[in-house]
């Protein structure tokens, strides 16, 4: 074979041949370093489609109850209303007699009112619990005297207290008084002071007689008419005396006037937009595995996950936890069935038809016995795949990562072979290029004509 180096330099050869000899272990190397990317980027394509069918499932447990119910309250603003799945459809007439309010007591002049080691004084509520106000070091300004203000910081930071009562400091035409608030309203929060532990009379003077503002008193209300239907009392003014119902009642009802009104309804078009969203979250997490473990047919590859075991098995699980029964219910029974390519379908007929019988139907399938049904069997398979510090994800991120910079390592080390291989053929050629040089010279001085 000639070499004709006016065709092509010493250099180029020798690139040429050094490809050539470490072409094969290259293509092998390529091949490999295409695969990897390819299931990287699959399992982060993988790793999305999970996270977003855990965020769905997240946000249909935050609905509480999948059966979407109506509920309102006339006349306007005499309530509001809100029902549960487990509601009974149906309407309760509600009279409010009383109302529930929180105590509030303004205390007296404290202006006389001087720090004494030990100190200390007992803040009580009607309804047993109580707590202990210690005066060391609340005069925070070491002027020897207990402000308004001193005192409030005090008793707002008191072991014990945990909003119980909430202090405040109340300036009127220049006079700071110091006022105490119930955490919660009725009955049983009313406050009561034990001054046995103050020394000071200047302090005691000015907590031994609070004018009340407002009274601690419990919400009344009549289920089915004053006097005539069941009387409830309690301390709050939202009642959830109803099986999933809660109202909370905002104005008094008067003799003669039409009583309050609730109305609960059950709202079919929502209840199917709750259960159509869990359907259309497993569609494309379904679509989603199924197309990324694709075998190959036809000539073509398959996907970068056609030959795990693992990745059928995440598809094949989150599929058997739905086939479950949950608390006597089924998909099949809530009008959910499965299409030929293994995604799911809705019959908002069939669901209504079991609803009626059983309202609270979806509920016992998706949140089940203790909150264990569908969702949050499905939810912790899911931590199984996505736990940041130990799921599959993380372990198969870890995997891919070593291979990677066996990879980059593997053609670091091609890189150099590559490099002392062409060096090798340069000199060589770059002799034989000197030779060939010097022997046209050598001929070139011999003239046959």
């Amino acid at each position: 074979m000639g070499i004709d180096f006016n065709a092509m330099p010493p250099s180029t050869w020798a690139d040429n041949l050094a490809r050539n000899s470490l072409g094969n272990l290259q293509k092998q190397l390529d091949t490999q370093t295409k695969a990897a990317k390819a299931r990287g980027d699959a399992l982060g394509q993988l790793q999305k489609a999970l996270q977003d069918y855990k965020g769905s499932l997240t946000s249909l447990t935050g609905k509480k109850s999948l059966s979407a119910m109506s509920a309102t309250a006339t006349p306007d603003g005499a309530a509001t209303v809100s029902a549960k799945g487990n509601a009974q459809a149906g309407n309760y007439s509600v009279f409010v007699e009383q109302l529930a309010s929180s105590q509030q007591l303004l205390m007296g002049e404290l202006a006389s009112a001087t720090a004494k080691a030990g100190d200390k004084f007992t803040i009580k509520l009607a309804g047993g619990d109580s707590f202990t106000v210690a005066l060391d070091g609340v005069d925070k300004d070491g002027d020897g005297k207990l402000t308004p203000s001193e005192l409030a910081l005090a008793i707002n930071r008191a072991d014990g207290n945990a909003g119980k009562v909430n202090a405040m400091v109340l300036t009127n035409n220049g006079v700071s008084q110091l006022v105490l608030s119930a955490g919660k309203s009725g009955e049983k929060n009313a406050i009561s002071l034990d001054l046995g532990g103050v020394t000071d009379a200047g302090l005691k003077a000015g907590l031994s007689a609070p004018k009340e503002l407002s009274k601690a008193q419990d919400a009344i209300a009549w289920m089915g008419g004053k006097g005539a239907g069941v009387r409830l009392q309690q301390g709050s003014n939202t009642f959830d005396n109803i099986e999933g119902v809660s109202f909370t009642v905002n104005k008094l009802s008067k003799d003669g006037d039409p009583p309050l009104q609730l109305s609960i309804g059950r709202s079919d078009s929502d209840t199917n937009a709750n259960v159509q969203s869990f359907v259309d979250a497993y569609n494309k997490i379904y679509k989603a595995i199924s197309d990324l473990s694709q075998p190959g047919s036809s000539g073509k590859p398959g996907a970068a996950f056609a030959d795990d075991s693992s990745v059928r098995a995440l598809k094949s699980q989150l599929n058997t936890i739905l086939r479950q029964s949950y608390d006597g219910i089924t998909l099949g029974k809530l009008g959910i069935s499965a299409s030929r390519d293994g995604t799911l379908t809705l019959d908002s007929k069939k669901l209504g038809e079991t609803l009626k019988a059983a309202p609270d139907a979806l509920d016992r399938y998706f949140n089940g016995a203790g909150q264990d049904g569908a969702l949050k069997q499905s939810s912790d398979y899911l931590d199984k795949w996505l736990n940041y510090s130990n799921g599959l994800l993380k372990q198969r991120r870890d995997s891919g990562d070593r291979q990677q910079k066996d990879l980059d390592r593997r053609q670091d080390a091609l890189q150099k072979q590559y490099e002392a291989t062409y060096q090798r053929y340069l000199a060589q050629f770059t002799k034989l290029q000197s030779m060939q040089d010097q022997m046209t010279q050598t001929m070139g001085m011999f003239n046959f004509n």
